[in-house]
């Protein structure tokens, strides 16, 4: 009797110990890192909260959707990949870099939380086929660059990683001990001859806006608006989304153009912490930048969805409809993933209302769908479970609608209202490009990915002698050993629940072959040339590369979850994630697990937001590690000064 009191005290310390699972534990995920590599999304690091705890936990696992099965709408995730070593980075507003042609995806940036800043002396990447985590060497390049947080991070088809701007900070670089401040510079790494480049773009500082990669041009560009600057007096505010900024990748010259909106009046309220997916038209006639929720100006979460078309530089506002300013679950510091051209999963995010405890779609993992392409037209419904029979994107009506053409494309309105700022803008956006296939710079197998799926339970036999009777002793063994295998087990389960996660084996360091020798290409022109033309015109007042194509020939016509809705709006916009959580008694009954709620202490906020920059240090006192060059006469203007705040902060309830 008193062994087994002892086994049920033992029992219950175990369980109170237990490490949460980030997948049967989930409940809301936000700051976090995707990227798509073939048929699988993988999610690294953030913040996530379990079993509706107020406090998030420090995400330390990396999972993988399986984007060829949608049986249920969404890719099934899984959790059983390598367990990441304590020299792998695990950070909050990072970027993951895929390599496809290569088979891995790279770790750059973000804010380490609640554990040791780490030097950057190596870059981590992980292989997908594989399943291991490994560094790779630079050819010295890297000691120019900083590892900033919260900045915005794409990927060109050429297989160049682009961040730009961010934080810098104690909690992302390592020996910090100034005052955190924004930057202003442009970081490349090609991940063919793994160089880097750090040039400057001009003298305003930002953060937490938005980096999207289009095929336009002789080599691309790359488009950029929202989040955070540091204004000409050192004011931190937020940018005016009207103000789109362009980097022709070939020439490495900026330019700012000012976008309108489609409807007089209507362009998209100021933001941060937003997430974006681009799409583009078959004959690239327009290309489609779609924009999710963010923190206003006013510190509480949006949940508005925004369609910003190029080269018509035109703002389309699609969920909800007529545009609104106040949200009652608006989310922050969501992931945005374009799949198979056409769709878009919107994944996770912060809520600012802390009174608000709802788990994010827990049975999906807090994944929502979006069909970017006519299909939302058809299907009457924009937020909408993943199909697997759609690959190829087609401009939805309320697209075509503004700048003319059909759903192939064959746009008519291609300039702004007003004409480009720059004649040069007119050639890029005439000029397609079309990038080389990349070859592998090593041996990919035929089969590109290890299967990794769920681990089989194993069974056993009962107890028998050989004679097929049953064995007296052995069950008399077993009767006497029961206890102490109860004992035994629930230690061995706490054991091997935190070896899990935190094991400091070595990992199987597999360095990829040398790059070649270095090459004069556009891309790595003199920086000098990084100069903005600035658009003159007046304002209208009012994370992402296509991933390949799904396999699965399974096909769901059924819409998302039916949402709990806080709106009410047309039939063509439903079923969106601000509507997609389940009350406390929902998630047990479902998932079969209890929760506890624990006081959240008056200061914990803060550790969800990045500190800006120190608003009286000027562009010419910032880090020298920025490599930032003045180019006098240019700034952005923005529409909502936050005097004398060092950092937005969200509002608390309503």
């Amino acid at each position: 009797m008193r062994l087994a009191v002892f086994s049920s005290t033992l029992a219950v310390v175990a369980a109170q110990q237990q490490i949460q699972n980030p997948i049967q534990n989930f409940c809301r995920r936000h700051q976090h890192q995707t990227c798509v590599i073939d048929s699988k999304i993988y999610t690294d690091g953030g913040l996530i909260h379990y079993n509706q705890d107020r406090i998030p936990q420090r995400n330390t696992w990396l999972l993988y959707g399986d984007l060829s099965n949608l049986t249920n709408g969404f890719p099934p995730q899984y959790d059983n990949l390598t367990v990441k070593t304590s020299e792998v980075p695990t950070t909050s507003g990072g970027v993951l870099w895929p390599d496809q042609a290569n088979k891995l995806f790279y770790i750059f940036g973000g804010e380490y939380s609640n554990s040791t800043v780490q030097t950057f002396n190596a870059l981590w990447f992980f292989d997908t086929i594989y399943n291991t985590w490994n560094r790779s060497n630079s050819d010295g390049s890297q000691a120019l660059i900083s590892w900033p947080a919260f900045g915005a991070g794409t990927i060109n088809e050429d297989g160049i990683g682009y961040y730009y701007g961010g934080y810098l900070n104690n909690r992302s670089q390592a020996g910090w001990n100034s005052t955190p401040h924004m930057l202003n510079s442009l970081i490349s790494y090609d991940m063919s001859t793994r160089r880097w480049s750090n040039f400057s773009t001009d003298a305003v500082p930002r953060a937490e806006g938005t980096l999207q990669y289009i095929p336009a041009s002789d080599r691309g560009m790359l488009v950029y608006f929202g989040g955070l600057l540091n204004s000409s007096d050192g004011t931190v505010i937020f940018a005016n989304m009207s103000q789109i900024h362009m980097l022709d990748i070939a020439s490495t010259r900026w330019y700012t153009q000012t976008a309108t909106g489609s409807v007089e009046g209507e362009i998209p309220q100021p933001r941060r912490g937003f997430c974006a997916g681009a799409a583009w038209a078959e004959d690239r006639s327009s290309y489609n930048i779609y924009v999710y929720g963010g923190i206003g100006a006013n510190g509480t979460a949006l949940g508005d969805l925004w369609i910003l078309s190029l080269p018509s530089f035109k703002w389309i506002a699609w969920y909800p409809y007529p545009p609104q300013q106040r949200f009652n679950f608006g989310k922050a510091w969501s992931s945005c993933n374009v799949i198979s051209k056409s769709q878009m999963i919107v994944m996770g995010g912060f809520v600012t209302n802390a009174s608000r405890t709802e788990c994010d779609d827990p049975l999906v993992q807090g994944q929502h769908g979006i069909l970017l392409g006519q299909e939302s037209i058809e299907e009457n419904a924009l937020w909408h479970r993943l199909m697997a029979n759609v690959s190829t994107y087609r401009v939805p009506r309320n697209i075509s609608a503004v700048i003319g053409g059909g759903v192939n494309g064959s746009a008519t309105l291609t300039a702004p209202s007003g004409g480009f700022a720059s004649s040069d803008l007119t050639v890029y956006f005439r000029t397609k490009y079309s990038a080389q296939t990349r070859s592998p710079t090593r041996s990919i197998p035929t089969t590109t990915a290890i299967t990794i799926g769920p681990t089989p339970t194993s069974t056993s036999s009962g107890t028998h002698s050989g004679n097929g009777k049953p064995n007296i002793a052995a069950i008399a063994g077993g009767t006497v050993g029961a206890v102490v295998v109860i004992v035994c087990a629930v230690l061995l389960a706490c054991f091997c629940l935190r070896s899990r996660r935190n094991k400091r084996q070595k990992p199987n360091i597999q360095e990829l072959p040398a790059p070649p020798p270095p090459m004069t290409s556009n891309h790595h022109r003199n920086s000098n040339l990084a100069n903005k033309s600035i658009a003159h015109l007046s304002v209208s007042q009012g994370s992402t590369l296509h991933s390949p194509h799904l396999h699965s020939p399974t096909y769901s016509p059924h819409g998302s979850p039916p949402p709990l809705s806080d709106h009410h709006t047309s039939s063509l916009y439903h079923d969106s994630p601000i509507n997609h959580h389940y009350s406390g008694s929902d998630w047990n009954q479902q998932a079969g697990l209890g929760f506890h709620q624990t006081q959240v202490p008056n200061n914990y906020q803060e550790t969800y937001y990045p500190p800006p920059p120190d608003p009286s240090q000027s562009p010419s006192a910032r880090s020298n590690q920025t490599m930032s060059v003045e180019l006098p006469g240019i700034r952005s203007p923005a529409n909502a000064e936050l005097s004398g705040v060092q950092s937005p902060k969200p509002a608390r309830g309503f």
